[in-house]
């Protein structure tokens, strides 16, 4: 078969080719146990308690992503083939293949549940999945004998690479990466917030004489198109507070789940090593491969009859969507007093304050895209950044750097405080 078809939410179908050698690895690539595996670590993670329909996987989004790097290439060949030929392939490989390290539970909430305290660190584990597993290595040793090590340099975003080649999938504003799960997340949670015009980006998209990535001026509305989507979707869905409250309920699950390990009723030999680690670099890439939805639901289901009352209460709470409550703390409140009345009203409801009282900060999504963000070529040959091309860019900036700040606590207690909000 020459080539292969997907359906696709956002293109209605995209198709990878055996003709074509960057789409042939991606084809090869799909059928490994590591890429099937994203079928079963979730995009959007407790969005689903929010949005009915966000169920979706990483699997399709790194399909869209992979598409949409191919796309885009296809595009930056017409004027610079020499630039594009030689990298084609293992850019194609590193966007299917940069969110192989995502774990269980929900991807960018994992970090949240079992490390805190620890920046997510998934590229660093695709790195190690890429470099360490047989099969992987086999296909990819197939197309290159560098292929490899080209593709983990670009997951890193090696500075010796031509920039173009990892800006695709992890530049700041648009690549790849977010120029598919704006759109993919919008659409499965039924809202409109992140729809913006692709084409009229992959197609203004040049490599500058520095061999970055540019935008041409003409098409600066595109991009401002996509960065007002963005914002939306992180105001409207990615930080709406019903899911801050679903996931302090997972740190929380864990956090109570690695102080009674020694007592816990159940934890597969994954799960002891999870709860027994102190970073996620101490875990094998075995233990990654394990790490999935349904592994955590289980646990969830187990644990809601734990003899532990404090963990069984917790993942109960989250499986049955009974969620602790948010009290946002405006600029009249004095946090230190506001977080004391709140602690004691916890304990006297009857809680205990370090499972069940939680601060949440949002804000600042935008922020290091001021010095990352794409250029923007002017008429006159000259690079500008986004932020001196659009005023608008600057304001959302701005606007973003702007930080909310919540206590989450059970209802009992948000009700002692006399919030309503």
């Amino acid at each position: 078969m020459a080539s292969i078809t997907f359906a696709d939410v956002v293109h209605q179908s995209i198709n990878f080719s055996r003709e074509i050698p960057s789409e042939s690895l991606v084809l090869d690539l799909i059928d490994t146990a590591w890429v099937q595996r994203l079928r079963d670590i979730s995009q959007t993670a407790n969005t689903r308690l929010v949005y009915m329909f966000s169920e979706h996987s990483r699997f399709g989004h790194s399909l869209g992503v992979a598409h949409l790097a191919n796309l885009l290439m296809q595009r930056l060949a017409q004027d610079c083939l020499e630039k594009v030929k030689p990298y084609r392939e293992a850019v194609s490989a590193a966007a299917l293949l940069h969110d192989v390290g995502h774990l269980a539970p929900g991807s960018h909430t994992a970090y949240k549940t079992w490390f805190p305290e620890q920046a997510d660190q998934h590229e660093k584990i695709a790195i190690r999945i890429i470099s360490e597993d047989p099969e992987l290595q086999k296909v990819l040793g197939s197309h290159g004998d560098a292929l490899s090590e080209t593709i983990c340099r670009i997951i890193r975003e090696d500075s010796e690479l031509p920039s173009w080649t990892w800006e695709i999938i992890s530049g700041g504003g648009w690549n790849v990466d977010r120029g598919n799960w704006c759109i993919v997340d919008s659409i499965l949670a039924g809202v409109s917030y992140g729809k913006y015009n692709i084409p009229a980006l992959t197609d203004s998209i040049v490599i500058s004489d520095n061999d970055h990535l540019a935008l041409r001026e003409n098409r600066l509305d595109a991009m401002m198109h996509f960065a007002v989507s963005r914002h939306a979707m992180y105001k409207q869905m990615y930080q709406h507070r019903v899911l801050l409250a679903a996931d302090v309920l997972n740190s929380a699950i864990a956090k109570r789940a690695r102080a009674i390990t020694d007592k816990i009723d159940f934890a597969d030999a994954t799960m002891r090593k999870v709860l027994e680690a102190n970073q996620v670099g101490e875990l094998s890439i075995t233990d990654y491969f394990n790490m999935r939805e349904p592994w955590w639901r289980y646990h969830l289901m187990r644990w809601s009859n734990d003899r532990d009352s404090i963990l069984a209460d917790l993942c109960s709470r989250l499986l049955n969507r009974n969620l602790l409550k948010t009290v946002r703390v405006s600029s009249d409140d004095q946090y230190e007093s506001l977080l004391r009345q709140a602690r004691e009203s916890v304990s006297e409801c009857g809680y205990d304050p370090d499972y069940y009282l939680h601060t949440v900060k949002t804000g600042n999504m935008q922020s290091g895209d001021s010095h990352q963000s794409m250029h923007v070529l002017m008429e006159d040959g000259r690079l500008s950044p986004v932020s001196n091309a659009d005023p608008l860019f600057h304001a959302l900036l701005n606007e973003t750097r702007t930080k909310n700040v919540w206590l989450v606590m059970p209802a009992e207690a948000k009700g002692k405080l006399g919030r309503t909000r």
